[in-house]
């Protein structure tokens, strides 16, 4: 999930100037991106070894061979991760700086990883019907993922601006000051991240379901594996 894999950065842009109080703060250019890690598939492991191991995961999207063995698996593993610049205007006298914030870029980094089963590999219908399952789940990820960076965007962007210029703190004060910050602004999304967690697994569910199992089945008549390692 996004939280759980929060990265960080912060870098500065430092101004001398004579500092008498914290000027406010101006607007905030805020990126929210979308970044692919495209994986190869992982085709030797056994369909049981894929249903001892991620048949109650919910954040795995999995594909079955109408017996309910798990025969294909795609892993999201999603992360965040986020680096701000800072105006930092400090005061030639007392060496004290005032800190704003002048642009966020927060990265959506995904990376889906593909598995099927072992068992699939001298069927060819079979194995091409899992793969392309699979790719599904990857498709409506990213349209999911899309739709969301703008909502992301736009909250960063109101979150960020309305921070008043931080300070002034001494100079050793500033890379804390500034991780504190970022960590605020990675807070203001975390309602919005747990929404686009809850919208993914929706949008999955909808092709994990008995018809399309089934359905999937029949496109491949006589095509069992016998879930034992060997060929047909």
């Amino acid at each position: 999930m996004l939280s759980s894999f929060l990265a960080e950065k912060a870098s500065q842009l430092i101004v001398m100037a004579s500092l008498a109080a914290c000027p406010q703060p101006g607007k905030v250019d805020v990126q929210v991106s979308l970044k692919v890690e495209e994986k190869p598939y992982i085709t030797n492991v056994t369909s049981q070894w894929l249903t001892d191991n991620f048949s109650n995961d919910p954040d795995g999207t999995l594909a079955t061979d109408g017996n309910w063995m798990v025969g294909g698996l795609m892993k999201s593993n999603l992360s965040g991760a986020y680096n701000a610049q800072f105006s930092v205007l400090s005061d030639r006298k007392t060496g004290q700086a005032c800190l704003a914030v002048r642009s966020v870029n927060y990265t959506i980094n995904y990376a889906p990883q593909i598995y099927v089963a072992s068992d699939y590999k001298h069927l060819g219908c079979r194995y091409s019907q899992t793969l392309a399952h699979e790719k599904r789940h990857v498709a409506t990820d990213k349209r999911v993922f899309t739709e969301f960076i703008s909502k992301m965007k736009r909250e960063i962007k109101k979150y960020a601006e309305s921070l008043p210029a931080q300070g002034p703190y001494a100079p050793a004060q500033l890379p804390q000051e500034q991780q504190r910050i970022l960590q605020q602004i990675a807070q203001s999304i975390k309602v919005l991240e747990g929404e686009l967690i809850a919208k993914r697994r929706a949008e999955q569910a909808k092709i994990d379901t008995i018809e399309n199992y089934t359905r999937d089945t029949a496109l491949c008549p006589g095509q069992f594996p016998k879930f034992d390692g060997s060929a047909p």
